[in-house]
């Protein structure tokens, strides 16, 4: 499995805090279109389904580095 990019990461935190996909592309400058490319990476690199499921498991890693996958 690939280990999330810097920018992936950067989706992954705010998306765990609860943010819309508008509001992390207004916050990292970045258009609406690129932060659900970046998520569907994510989805695809942590074997997971939706949404829901990145932030269970963000709450799961807790302070662990998440550029490490799940085993």
């Amino acid at each position: 499995t690939d280990p999330l990019s810097v920018r992936e990461q950067d989706i992954l935190g705010l998306v765990a805090k609860g943010l819309t996909n508008k509001e992390v592309a207004e916050k990292l400058y970045i258009s609406e279109n690129t932060v659900k490319y970046h998520m569907k990476n994510i989805l695809d690199k942590l074997h997971l389904q939706n949404r829901a499921q990145v932030i269970a498991w963000a709450a799961r890693q807790g302070g662990k580095d998440p550029r490490t996958p799940p085993p």
